[in-house]
């Protein structure tokens, strides 16, 4: 076990007995355009050492909404290299689950939620049962709907006991409005998968750079039958300056698929 696995069971008990709400989302992995043609190349997702939970090699995906951001910190470029790729999975995805968690772990670890917490709180108190429908019970029990969860509007409403520390800390996380640093990953619910994907068997389809629709890149994702979503590309723009677009992209995507 790891030590961040450690932790109360009050809010995996508490959301737990929500049910799933409907419609179901698919999971979604981000990544940058240089990393995922290499695994294009490859035939799978591997999993990367992690920062957070040190000695384990896990991919990160999130529930329906591209809510990591790659290369958050990279300066304005024209190249094509940093620019953010968005991979929907399949919603029939049936590969084991490490670990799910309401928000991005790398947030909490770097202390952008503390505000909301009790000092004494851990990664491992907010852990959910790692099941597929584990991230609709988060949905249904702070969101109501899953068109709320994918604008990221709370529920507020819902009224916890005062007893339920953790569920009242995500509360407040998900509704602060007062602080840049509550952003997607406050309120995106994590999934954490430790074995490889293979991307012909489990992507559906890809949101990538306009620039990379007429490429080899583009090619293979044609012949592997992956729809592609691109998005226009602006010259000295940041990376992470077009995750909004990409989120668009994504949220249009499942309207198109009758998930809105």
């Amino acid at each position: 076990m790891h030590p961040h696995d450690k932790g109360k069971d009050r809010l995996r008990k508490f959301v737990a007995r929500s049910e799933p709400a409907h419609p179901k989302l698919p999971l979604v992995h981000s990544t940058d355009a240089y990393t995922f043609t290499d695994a294009l190349e490859d035939g799978n997702l591997e999993p990367r050492d992690c920062d957070v939970f040190i000695g384990e090699a896990l991919i990160y995906t999130f529930y329906g909404r591209p809510s990591y951001r790659p290369n958050m910190n990279e300066s304005a470029t024209s190249l094509d290299h940093y620019l953010p790729v968005c991979l929907i999975l399949k919603l029939s995805f049936a590969q084991d689950l490490k670990r799910i968690f309401p928000f991005d772990t790398g947030a909490f670890a770097n202390d952008y939620y503390s505000t909301f917490m009790h000092r004494r709180m851990g990664l491992g108190d907010f852990a959910l049962e790692a099941d597929l429908d584990t991230p609709g019970r988060v949905i249904t029990t702070f969101f109501g709907s899953a068109r709320n969860y994918l604008h990221a509007a709370p529920d507020t409403k819902t009224q916890f006991d005062p007893a339920q520390f953790e569920a009242r800390s995500y509360a407040a996380l998900i509704d602060a409005k007062n602080s840049n640093a509550m952003d997607s990953r406050g309120s995106g619910i994590e999934i954490q998968i430790a074995d490889p994907i293979s991307i012909s068997n489990w992507v559906e389809a890809a949101v990538v750079p306009s620039t990379f629709v007429q490429s080899e890149t583009g090619d293979a994702l044609r012949r592997l039958n992956i729809e592609i979503l691109p998005y226009n590309v602006h010259s000295r723009m940041k990376p992470n300056e077009y995750m909004s677009t990409v989120t668009d992209a994504c949220l249009t995507y499942y309207a198109q698929k009758g998930m809105l």
